[in-house]
């Protein structure tokens, strides 16, 4: 799930953006299509291209991805083309409870110095 706010990934059981502040609504997709564009994990056949431009603009997910396919025979190169540059420049949906792939690991925890009479 994201913040409606600042688009950012929230953890599983947050109420609150650990990012902005903004509460979250875990009854409602809070993912905010007008400021966020990804390929989601659920609705996705292929790479989720189609899924993230129905969800980015609020199209019928079925009629996007037949209009797709309709322009990839139409004209050929241009929209393959386009499809993968799309599955190569949109990030990914980050699933419940993992961190995103460009978040910098924890740092290690500190040594423990030696107890001793």
């Amino acid at each position: 799930m994201f913040c409606h706010r600042c688009g950012k990934p929230l953890p599983v059981a947050a109420n609150f953006c650990p990012s902005c502040g903004a509460p979250a609504n875990s009854t409602v997709f809070a993912a905010s299509p007008l400021h966020t564009m990804y390929r989601p994990q659920a609705q996705r056949m292929i790479a989720g291209v189609c899924a993230a431009f129905a969800l980015r603009y609020r199209w019928d997910l079925t009629a996007t991805r037949i209009i797709t396919l309709l322009l990839g025979v139409l004209i050929f190169p241009v929209m393959e083309v386009a499809y993968v540059v799309g599955w190569m420049l949109m990030p990914e949906e980050v699933p419940f409870g993992m961190q995103p792939p460009y978040a910098p690991p924890a740092p290690p925890p500190p040594p423990v110095p030696p107890s001793g009479p």
